[in-house]
């Protein structure tokens, strides 16, 4: 079975419960209609399967995960809503598919991603409260500190747009910091597992790498085959990692400034070319090559490694 279908096979499920659990609480019968929509869209299964993977690698029992795994999906769509009034991103990819904020406006938007973080948080208190003590402890820690570095990189990051004077340095600060999320959830499922300090320790540098790959993996997606993604990374969000690594050339620099106030296709056309031609495809892959030997070194040190080290085998 490929790890695309194995990832939707035990989220699925657990995404579905989620969001049922909460709708009998919700009375407004089109609130519930827009949360309904909408988890039938959010396939971001691979909260749950990373959390399923981090305790199977300490010898864990996945079932365990289920229920803090549901809390965090109805977080996770929480945090995604409340990203999209951030960025004000009305539409999503070059199918021009609107997102909740393009449906329903800023007010309702902004209570049905409320509804879902406290939902989220209502579960994940019901889930602790029967834990040991010492589980809940770390485990509300691990929170603690992953949401308020995630909240600090979301500000950090609204620095960079339109900033010409970002380093990759200061940018991969940032993405380190904004995968915090991801460290979160190796970590909780190496607790819920039973790891050992040391392993909890490696699954959250795991996580930590990993939430990077993504991150700039995304950049390459949104650089180089996503034209309505690009003119929105460099109209209102952070300039994607491949142009910031090309802004030490100061022509390329005046090319984009131009691009802020007016952007044609024509425009992008010729901004990808130069950017294939300065070789920052090949830039931003060593970085992310890096990073998967780095996750590599920390899965290698747990007890049962096959299943994460298996995530890069595509």
């Amino acid at each position: 079975m490929k790890t695309e279908e194995m990832i939707k096979n035990f989220g699925e499920p657990i995404v579905k419960s989620a969001f049922n659990d909460i709708i009998p609480y919700v009375y407004s019968s089109e609130a519930r209609k827009i949360i309904k929509n909408f988890s039938k869209k959010w396939k971001d299964y691979s909260r749950p399967f990373l959390m399923m993977l981090a305790c199977k690698s300490v010898g864990g029992n996945p079932e365990d995960i289920y229920p803090i795994a549901k809390s965090f999906v109805l977080i996770g769509g929480g945090i995604d809503i409340h990203d999209d009034i951030i960025d004000s991103s009305y539409f999503r990819t070059k199918k021009m598919k609107k997102t909740l904020l393009g449906k329903y406006g800023l007010q309702k938007t902004l209570l049905i991603g409320d509804s879902l973080l406290m939902g989220g948080l209502i579960n994940l208190h019901n889930f602790l409260i029967n834990l040991p003590k010492e589980k809940s402890i770390k485990i509300l820690e691990v929170i603690r500190n992953g949401i308020f570095e995630l909240g600090s990189a979301e500000i950090e990051e609204l620095k960079l747009i339109r900033n010409l004077n970002v380093t990759p340095r200061k940018y991969l600060k940032i993405v380190y910091m904004k995968a915090a999320d991801v460290e979160c959830y190796t970590k909780i499922g190496g607790i819920i597992g039973g790891g050992s300090e040391e392993e909890i320790n490696s699954l959250g540098r795991f996580g930590r790498y990993l939430g990077m790959i993504a991150i700039l993996r995304d950049d390459i997606e949104d650089t180089f085959y996503d034209d309505y993604e690009l003119i929105s990374r460099i109209t209102k969000e952070s300039l994607p990692f491949p142009i910031v690594v090309s802004l030490k050339d100061f022509e390329f620099r005046n090319i984009l400034q131009k691009l802020f106030n007016s952007i044609s296709q024509e425009d992008i056309n010729n901004l990808k070319l130069k950017l294939r031609k300065n070789k920052s495809f090949g830039k931003t892959k060593r970085v992310i090559n890096s990073l998967i030997k780095k996750a590599k070194m920390e899965a290698s040190k747990l007890r049962n490694p096959s299943l994460l080290l298996s995530l890069f085998k595509s």
